[in-house]
C-alpha cells in the first residue's frame, strides 16, 4: 500500500497537500491522522467524499511500501505513523519549514522556501500538464492562502502568487475560499486583529523588532491568543505582547508570542506571576490596571539585556537547492522562474558547490546542455556555521568579496544568509534604502 500523510492537526495546507500529491501520485491513499483543525474538518464535513481520506485506523493489517510525508518534515509531528514510515522502502518528503534535528530520514526530499506546500505541489502539477476540477484547484488554493494570510504573509513569494494563479485559471472559486477562510476566526477576533494591527508600538533594538499594545473589550476573549499570533506573523515581528481587558472586571491579562531566543516571553510573564514557553506565554494580574501594566511592559522591553544576534537567527531557511545531477537544460529555466542569481547545489543532503548565472551562461555558450550542474559549478565554497556572529558573517563576506554565504551545521545546509540580510539587521533598514552599505 503506498499513503500519502501529513502532520497532526492537519490544517488547509497540509489538507491541499495531499491532494496535490495524490494528483502526481494517483496510485497513492490519502491518510488523515486522529486529529483535525477545526477549518479543515468544517471542510470536510462536506467534501470528505469527494476527497477520498482513509484514516490511520483503516492501515491496519496492511503493508505500506510507499510513503510521502507533507507539509512537515519533523517526525514528531507525524509520530503516529511511525511504523508506517519505519517499514515503508521509500519516504518522500515535501515541505517548505526550516530544517530541525528531529527531521524525517528520507530516500526523498523536496524542501524548498516557499509559504505554502500546496505551491510546491501545484508547480508540479502545472508543469506535468495535469488538469485539476474546480474543487481540487480551490482546495489547493485554500492551502496557498491560509499559509499565507492571503498572500499577505512577509514569506509570501512570487512562486506562491503564480501558483495561485494557474490554479484560479484552473477554475478555484475565490467565494468558497473566503467562506472557509472567514470561519477561523469570530467576528470578536476580526474586530481584534485589526485593532492590534493599528495600534501595535513597535521597539526597534539591536536589530529585533518587539511590538507592544493593548485591547479592551465589553466581552470575554475567546481566542486572543490566535489573533496575537496572526497580528506578529501579518506585521513580521520577532516578539508581540498584547495586554487585554474585558469589561468591568479587575484582571488584566498579558500575552505573549516570540519567535526569536533574544527575547524569551515566559521571563516577561512572570513580571505579573504568569509563565508559559520562551515561544508562548500567558499571565493574569489583579494587582495593576490595564495603563500601568502595558507601561511595566514598555519599560521592561527598552531594557531588555539581549546576546548579540547568530547567523542562525537571520538566516533563511529552508534553502533552493539543486542537485549535483541537474542538466543544465533544466537548470537555466529555473534561475530565471526563481529569480535568483545563484543556488547551492547538494548531494545527498550535503553541500558540495554553488551554482550562479554566471556559470550556467558560460556553459550555454559552448551549449554545453547535457552537462550536469557539477560540471560546471564552483567547488570552493565559502560556508559558515549557524552560530557565528553577524559581524563575522559580514567580515567572512567582504574577505571574500561574495553577497551571500550557505549555514551549513556539520556538513548539512540549514540555511543561507546575504550581505543585505545582515545589514538591514545591524543597522536598519533606512541604510540600505539610503544605499550607504550596499
Amino acid at each position: 500500500m503506498k499513503i500519502i500523510i501529513t502532520h497532526q492537526n492537519a490544517d488547509f495546507d497540509g489538507l491541499a497537500s495531499m491532494l496535490g500529491a495524490r494528483k502526481l501520485w494517483p496510485d497513492h491513499h490519502i491518510v488523515l491522522g486522529s486529529a483535525v483543525s477545526p477549518p479543515a474538518r468544517r471542510y470536510l464535513a462536506l467534501h470528505k467524499d469527494w476527497l477520498k481520506v482513509l484514516r490511520r485506523g483503516d492501515l491496519e493489517d496492511e503493508q505500506v511500501t510507499d510513503v510521502i510525508v507533507v507539509d512537515s518534515r519533523d517526525r514528531r509531528r507525524v509520530s503516529e505513523f511511525a511504523g508506517q514510515l519505519e517499514q515503508a522502502d521509500s519516504v518522500t518528503v515535501f515541505d517548505h519549514h526550516p530544517a530541525g534535528p528531529e527531521d524525517i530520514e528520507a530516500t526523498r526530499e523536496i524542501i524548498e522556501p516557499v509559504g505554502s506546500c500546496a505551491t510546491l505541489l501545484s508547480e508540479r502539477i502545472e508543469v506535468a500538464g495535469i488538469e485539476l476540477d474546480s474543487e481540487e484547484a480551490t482546495l489547493l488554493m485554500l492551502g496557498i492562502y491560509a499559509d499565507t494570510g492571503n498572500l499577505s504573509f512577509p514569506s509570501t513569494g512570487g512562486r506562491d502568487l503564480r501558483a495561485a494563479a494557474f490554479l484560479r485559471d484552473a477554475g478555484a472559486s475565490l467565494p468558497v475560499v473566503n467562506r472557509y477562510l472567514q470561519q477561523e476566526y469570530s467576528p470578536q477576533q476580526q474586530e481584534m486583529l485589526v485593532v492590534l494591527m493599528n495600534e501595535m508600538r513597535v521597539i526597534d533594538r539591536q536589530g529585533l523588532r518587539i511590538g507592544f499594545t493593548c485591547y479592551e473589550s465589553d466581552t470575554y476573549l475567546k481566542g486572543a491568543s490566535q489573533v496575537v499570533e496572526r497580528v506578529q506573523q501579518l506585521i513580521g515581528l520577532d516578539a508581540c505582547f498584547a495586554v487585554l481587558t474585558v469589561g468591568d472586571r479587575d484582571a488584566v491579562q498579558v500575552i505573549g508570542r516570540s519567535s526569536t531566543r533574544q527575547v524569551d516571553a515566559s521571563k516577561v510573564a512572570e513580571i505579573w506571576g504568569g509563565g508559559g514557553h520562551p515561544s508562548a506565554a500567558a499571565a493574569r494580574t489583579t494587582s495593576a490596571s490595564s495603563g500601568e501594566v502595558l507601561s511595566a511592559l514598555e519599560g521592561h522591553l527598552k531594557e531588555l539585556d539581549f546576546e548579540p544576534l547568530a547567523v542562525n537567527d537571520v538566516m533563511s531557511t529552508p534553502v533552493q537547492v539543486v542537485p549535483h545531477d541537474m542538466k543544465l537544460e533544466t537548470l537555466q529555466p529555473l534561475l530565471k522562474k526563481w529569480g535568483v542569481s545563484g543556488v547551492p547545489v547538494t548531494r545527498s543532503g550535503e553541500l558540495v558547490g554553488v551554482v550562479s548565472r554566471r556559470d550556467t551562461d558560460d556553459a550555454a555558450a559552448r551549449e554545453d546542455w547535457s552537462i550536469p550542474v557539477s560540471g560546471f559549478m564552483s567547488h570552493e565554497v565559502i560556508t559558515i556555521d549557524p552560530d557565528r556572529s553577524l559581524n563575522e558573517a559580514l567580515d567572512r563576506m567582504t574577505d571574500e568579496d561574495i553577497g551571500r554565504l550557505p549555514v551549513v551545521d556539520g556538513s548539512r545546509l540549514v540555511g543561507i544568509i546575504s550581505r543585505s540580510d545582515i545589514i538591514n539587521r545591524l543597522y536598519g533598514e533606512e541604510v540600505t534604502e539610503r544605499g550607504e552599505l550596499s
